[in-house]
């Protein structure tokens, strides 16, 4: 009985003690807070479903009817956003690197429409307003009883399946969760052992350090994007379009700037599970803000500029546009630099602060 008295008193100075602990830990306590102040910010300050205009080239060689178009679609506010092409193999460029969702030749008779399908969300939602677009593109100034005739063609995803949208965009979210995490780990394992005192003993510099640590996880990221791409094929019937040897220069790079990345939360954390809560933060806006679910385009500008700093949001457009359009090798050294970049600007952050913390 006596024993069963002192149950409160014990449990009091047990959470007091727990407080007091949690309170010392400030990157688990900063993470408690920061953690649900970021996915409020993304979910409700970022992410839409439905992008606030879908893009649209216009092909025709008469200025009167792309007049007559702006002039009738004003009333439609964001939904659409018109640009005039000179020529279709130009509008069909811009369509193939993502920079339209659609291409109408209203000088073709009947009018011709090409529609990305690749995100088959966007997909969907484009037909739903194509009608009445085209209707407003396509008809002369004077108005006509009778709608006019025109042609769809969905491109790189004819039958709006998800599968082709999602399996190659988890190709990067694998490759972001998985070697950031794991590399995370490294300096923060040896560390918690006691064995990076001996490492150190023995004269390795953190660059060799760096090196010889993430070297085989670069490797480990090109086996699973090879696994991925043959589950793909073999699986889903998603077969490549574009160059593999493209897609695997694009994924070594983005390889190499994940594990630089975790190499750098290792060299700041002390503990790993601190290094796995810094990879969780990073993780979480750069699966969200990337476009690997949600429409870029939807998104308001200043989340698209954060997104455009995450290496993440450039590797999808690489591997979903090497393997659902077989875009050319400028499209991807354009994508391929901001990576690059990013490699090289935390591949220095993590060499300066492991000078401070390792050695």
């Amino acid at each position: 009985m006596k024993s069963l008295g002192r149950t409160p008193t014990r449990v009091w100075a047990l959470m007091r003690k727990e407080s007091r602990q949690l309170l010392r830990d400030r990157a688990t306590f900063g993470m408690l807070l920061g953690i649900p102040i970021l996915q409020i910010a993304l979910f409700a300050g970022a992410i839409e479903l439905a992008p606030h205009s879908l893009g649209i080239r216009i092909v025709t060689a008469d200025s009167r009817k792309y007049e007559h178009a702006e002039h009738l679609l004003a009333a439609a506010g964001n939904s659409v956003h018109l640009d005039r092409a000179p020529s279709r193999s130009s509008a069909m460029q811009a369509l193939k690197h993502g920079q339209a969702l659609m291409v109408i030749d209203i000088d073709a008779l009947p009018p011709v429409v090409f529609l990305d399908a690749t995100n088959p969300v966007l997909a969907t939602q484009a037909e739903l307003m194509l009608e009445r677009v085209v209707r407003s593109i396509s008809g002369p100034v004077e108005a006509e009883t009778e709608a006019p005739v025109f042609l769809i063609n969905r491109l790189y995803n004819a039958d709006l399946r998800t599968q082709p949208f999602m399996v190659t965009g988890l190709v990067g979210v694998i490759l972001t969760m998985s070697l950031v995490m794991m590399s995370a780990l490294t300096i923060a394992r040896e560390r918690e052992r006691g064995t990076l005192e001996g490492l150190l003993s023995a004269q390795v510099t953190v660059l060799e350090l760096w090196m010889g640590k993430l070297a085989p996880y670069v490797l480990l990221g090109l086996v699973q994007a090879m696994l991925v791409l043959l589950i793909a094929r073999f699986a889903f019937h998603i077969e490549p379009l574009g160059s593999l040897w493209s897609l695997a220069i694009g994924t070594l790079v983005f390889a190499m700037a994940n594990v630089a990345l975790g190499f750098l939360f290792s060299c700041v954390a002390r503990q790993q599970m601190q290094a796995m809560q810094m990879t969780f933060f990073f993780f979480l806006p750069s699966s969200l803000l990337s476009g690997f679910m949600f429409p870029f385009e939807a998104m308001p500008r200043w989340a698209q500029l954060l997104a455009e700093a995450l290496p993440l949001t450039h590797y999808l457009r690489i591997v979903r546009g090497l393997v659902l359009r077989d875009i050319d090798g400028i499209f991807v050294l354009g994508e391929t630099v901001p990576i690059m970049l990013f490699a090289a600007g935390v591949t220095l952050a993590a060499l300066l602060v492991g000078r401070r913390t390792i050695a």
